[in-house]
């Protein structure tokens, strides 16, 4: 937790009678420190005790009380095992011996503390909060298996080994809360008092850039400084701010306000109405319209359902905060609710370790669900068993928060992290990853190696070309729910019509259904060609009675032609028309050379060299049905065929049925 709040319960002064032996001089002594509050001091005087021989089991539960009280949980741990192990009277030590297991992810063992103290503790209240963290680990298993889109990365260039939490970002500068260059020190957690800093980035590397303290009208000497917040005009300050202790009247902390002066500088610093002296308040937010303040408070009200729980005050017509209200259930528990943030959506966010939570501290956020709200725990990695807190999102994918995690590439003490919703950093390449297949006679598929394949649009425009490998492999990026065919060519085998190309469409796969990162997604397809020794049908090249016009019919077959002829680059073409046999030969025979012409004229304009095609008319030479009698049967014998000229050992005649 924040070196902020590490300081937030100072004790009255009480005086322990010295022992004489050196042990309990040390104990004595640490005693004494530890009921003002001087916990770092005091650790060092009970293990001078322990050293010496003193009580192990109240030399440890003491050892370990002053870490927990300083808000170091997880160093506490170990002593609470020793104290308990060498028979501490002590009931309480089981329930904080628990909070500590589960603060560095030992569920298991926090949950049998938990049952031992409610067995055997006298403590009304923590006897609920044992059995409401027993439901919170029963709780956890949801919430570990809750997949989330989140990265997290210490923000190496701006942490240090000394504490830095409490982000809050305004006009792309980060302010934060650090000890850093501290010249006094705090007796409670051996850590130097907190200053405000802003970070200007510079743009040169991720998160890298210049971090400055701000004024002494902010910043003062003997207080801690923290959790700025700055109103949308960039006017006003909010933030809190906690003396020793000396003084007499505020004994802790408190929220102060500063307005921007004329010539750019804070001014001076003044405490809200809101503030409770005797009590801590801290974690200032402002909701989206800036007309209620939330804050984090552990004042003595009827409303109070923890330790620390949320409040908020709302601007009144003389632009003055009203009497604070606590937010009740379902944000405030039993234990600490703090750190509020309302997020450019409305979205609520705080930090709790009486949530179900993974450890200590978690960021939650409250979700409608069906009318009702709901408390959701923001899951892994940025939840971990350590304290995490005090998110704030800079636009709708990117943010920062608070940890004093381990890992990481964690600094020391806290640290801040940025975080980035992945959720739509997802990318997907659409493949049709094909093989290249002959078929003749002898070997109906055949791999086909180095065969040219197109890639076509519906309209049966080439739009990229690819050879086929050794093994008749070849692949095309797509785009998806697009329209493509699949054609190819070889030197000894036809590229196949429209009519026999390969179809391919690819469906859009749901953005949730990609990884995180780059992902292919593939799609098996087979282009079949044909060897050049067989007859190649082309159907419906028909024409009406007595008219040479290609009709719209027939010109979806000459399309194919054309394409065949682009496919196939090295053939020569003749279009024979024919006719029906009614009429004269003489007439018939002219009327069919206007056919083949009209097919000719069709496929050179659209982009064949007419050097490669001849026309020639048969008139009723060769009907197809000879004495035809019915409309249907003369219809059939008005028609084109195709004949390829070369390259083959055996003629190959591309004709209309």
């Amino acid at each position: 937790m924040t070196r902020f709040i590490k300081a937030i319960f100072i004790l009255g002064i009480a005086v322990f009678a010295a022992c004489t032996p050196k042990s309990a001089k040390y104990f004595a002594k640490a005693e004494e420190q530890y009921k003002q509050a001087e916990y770092q001091d005091a650790i060092e005087n009970y293990q001078q005790a322990l050293s010496e021989g003193y009580d192990p089991a109240q030399s440890n539960y003491k050892i370990a009380e002053s870490y927990r009280r300083s808000n170091r949980i997880q160093e506490a741990e170990p002593f609470y095992k020793k104290a308990i192990e060498a028979g501490i009277k002590d009931e309480e030590a089981h329930f904080f011996y628990g909070n500590a297991l589960k603060s560095v992810g030992n569920y298991e063992g926090a949950a049998a503390q938990y049952k031992q103290y409610i067995k055997t503790g006298s403590n009304f209240d923590l006897i609920n909060r044992a059995k409401k963290e027993l439901e919170n680990i029963t709780a956890l298993q949801a919430v570990v298996e809750n997949k989330t889109y989140y990265k997290v990365d210490n923000v190496g260039a701006l942490n240090t080994s000394e504490a830095e939490y409490a982000p809050f970002f305004f006009k792309d500068k980060l302010y934060f809360t650090t000890s850093r260059d501290a010249e006094k020190m705090h007796s409670a957690n051996g850590t130097g008092f907190t200053n405000i800093y802003e970070y200007i980035f510079d743009n040169v590397e991720p998160f890298s850039g210049q971090a400055q303290p701000l004024s002494d009208k902010i910043n003062t000497d003997g207080a801690h400084e923290a959790s700025c917040i700055i109103t949308k005009d960039g006017k006003t300050m909010i933030f809190a701010r906690g003396n020793t202790g000396a003084k007499k009247g505020a004994k802790d902390v408190q929220l102060f306000k500063s307005v921007l002066e004329a010539d750019g500088t804070w001014g001076e610093a003044e405490a809200l109405k809101i503030n409770d002296e005797n009590a801590w308040n801290a974690c200032p937010a402002l909701s989206l319209d800036e007309k209620t303040l939330y804050f984090a408070s552990n004042r003595d009200t009827d409303g109070a359902l923890g330790n620390i729980d949320i409040y908020k005050a709302t601007l009144d017509a003389n632009g003055e905060w009203s009497n604070p209200v606590n937010v009740g259930a379902p944000i405030n528990t039993r234990g600490n609710d703090m750190y509020p943030n309302v997020a450019s959506d409305g979205t609520f966010y705080f930090s709790s370790d009486g949530h179900p939570s993974l450890g200590s501290l978690d960021i939650f956020f409250i979700k409608n669900e069906g009318g009702k709200l709901a408390i959701k725990n923001i899951g892994q990695p940025i939840n971990t068993s350590y304290d995490d807190f005090g998110l704030v999102w800079k636009d709708s994918l990117n943010g920062y928060f608070t940890s004093n995690r381990v890992t990481d590439g964690a600094k020391g003490d806290d640290d801040i992290y940025a975080v980035k919703n992945t959720f739509w950093d997802r990318k997907a390449k659409y493949i049709v990853d094909g093989t290249a297949f002959g078929k003749s006679k002898k070997n109906p598929k055949a791999i086909l190696p180095n065969a040219l394949v197109y890639l076509l649009n519906c309209k049966g425009d080439t739009l990229k070309t690819a050879v086929a490998d050794e093994q008749g492999n070849f692949n095309f990026e797509l785009k998806p729910d697009s329209c493509y065919y699949l054609a190819a060519h070889s030197d000894k085998y036809f590229a196949m019509p429209k009519s026999e190309w390969t179809p391919i469409t690819m469906k859009t796969v749901p953005l949730r259904n990609l990884e995180i990162g780059d992902n292919e997604i593939k799609k098996k397809a087979e282009v079949l060609l044909v060897k050049k020794e067989r007859i190649v049908i082309v159907r419906n090249i028909l024409y009406d009675y007595d008219k040479w016009n290609i009709r719209p019919d027939a010109a979806k077959e000459l399309d194919t032609i054309v394409m065949l002829m682009n496919a196939n680059p090295e053939i020569n073409i003749e279009l024979g028309s024919h006719t029906d046999e009614r009429g004269s030969a003489d007439y018939n025979r002219v009327l069919s050379q206007k056919r083949a012409q009209a097919a000719v004229d069709y496929i050179i304009a659209h982009g064949i060299d007419k050097s490669r095609i001849i026309a020639k008319g048969y008139g009723e030479d060769d009907p197809a049905i000879k004495a035809a009698k019915t409309e249907e049967e003369h219809q059939t014998n008005r028609r084109t065929t195709f004949k390829v000229l070369n390259h083959f050992s055996d003629e190959v005649e591309i004709q209309h049925q």
